[in-house]
């Protein structure tokens, strides 16, 4: 999993609105916070299913897929 470190830089490429909450659960069908999605994308997770993949979110009702396509959109 990518560093505290990577992941705040990351954090700081996204557009403001994006910047906010990054430690609450985005996924909160499998309790996974924005910061761990954020993570498993610094770590070459590029597509909905690598994330899945990487941390489970997406894995429940999908209700946060869209939000994950926007974090990969904004950091890949």
């Amino acid at each position: 999993m990518a560093s505290r470190e990577k992941i705040e830089q990351a954090v700081k490429q996204l557009p403001p609105l994006l910047q906010k909450d990054v430690d609450d659960k985005l996924c909160v069908c499998n309790e996974v916070s924005k910061a761990t999605i954020i993570g498993c994308i610094v770590d070459g997770a590029d597509s909905v299913e690598a994330v899945r993949q990487c941390c489970y979110a997406t894995d429940g009702n999908g209700c946060c897929t869209r939000q994950v396509e926007r974090l990969i959109e904004c950091l890949t």
